[in-house]
């Protein structure tokens, strides 16, 4: 009997090029997922395991919210096993079963990304002002890289989206400015872009009135454009779909020993910047 399940996936996107699959030899988020439910026995093919997921993140992006969907002729998918076999970057946390059609990409109702930039002074207030014109239907053909691919030679015809929710707050250590945005999708691109324009008006460098003008698809486009925000402040943290209860993985120490270990090494390593930084320019 072939059972279907939604997994939720967790991952640092710095050392893959992107999570979408692309041709052999190129490491990404999802070429390795797939390669590693191939090797467990979990899917045989990708046609097959009629395999989908919620979004496609760019190089550098990271996730702790992704879903993959799947059938597989397992009974049940043990999350401890998948974490076995995934690299240090890649985590499977939670799990649930779903109905036969459901797909992580058409069914997700809503996305959530938050954008991680550090503080330098900005004004929170005015980049809130700026912030607000966000919310609501917009077009965005100002604040993305292009339309996005739906499928083969098919590309969407519209830059128009809706964005539910929009916010900005400091992180308890004063140290970095948290951006929310909620929207049932995005275009590519277009949040890096909008933190690009937001900051910019906390430096000072526009008024906020500079994003009417952005989400004017008649006014005149700036000059070179609007350069993305570097992809490492980027995470895909959250995807919601209607009447799913995810479980989470029960041997939860797995994880946390990977996560650990990786927090304890860029601490290091901010800890050598810092002393580079010391000896060299001050």
């Amino acid at each position: 009997m072939v059972n279907r399940f939604a997994i939720k996936i967790a991952y640092l996107g710095q050392n893959y090029y992107g999570f979408q699959r692309q041709r052999e030899g190129i490491p990404t988020i999802e070429g390795t997922i797939i390669n590693k439910l191939q090797e467990i026995g979990i899917i045989d093919t990708v046609e097959k395991a009629r395999y989908s997921a919620a979004g496609r993140t760019d190089r550098g992006v990271n996730a702790i919210g992704q879903v993959i969907a799947l059938d597989s002729l397992r009974e049940k998918i043990y999350l401890e096993e998948l974490n076995q076999y995934f690299p240090k970057e890649i985590y499977a946390w939670a799990i649930a079963r779903v109905a036969p059609d459901f797909n992580a990409r058409r069914d997700a109702r809503s996305r959530r990304y938050h954008y991680f930039y550090p503080y330098q002074g900005e004004n929170l207030e005015t980049i809130t002002t700026a912030l607000q014109k966000i919310e609501g239907t917009h077009d965005f053909v100002k604040l993305c890289k292009g339309p996005e691919k739906q499928g083969e030679n098919q590309w969407t015809p519209t830059t128009i989206r809706t964005i539910d929710q929009a916010k900005v707050s400091l992180t308890k250590n004063k140290k970095i400015i948290k951006f929310e945005f909620v929207s049932r999708s995005f275009l590519w691109k277009q949040v890096r872009k909008m933190v690009t324009l937001l900051t910019d008006v906390g430096k000072g460098l526009f008024t906020p009135e500079i994003m009417d003008h952005a989400l004017n698809p008649q006014s005149k486009r700036p000059k070179g454009g609007i350069k993305p925000a570097p992809p490492e402040g980027l995470v895909l943290s959250h995807v919601a779909y209607p009447k799913i209860i995810f479980s989470k993985i029960r041997k939860k120490f797995m994880i946390e020993n990977r996560l650990m270990d990786e927090l304890n090494s860029r601490r290091s390593m901010i800890s050598v910047l810092e002393l580079m930084k010391e000896e060299i320019l001050d």
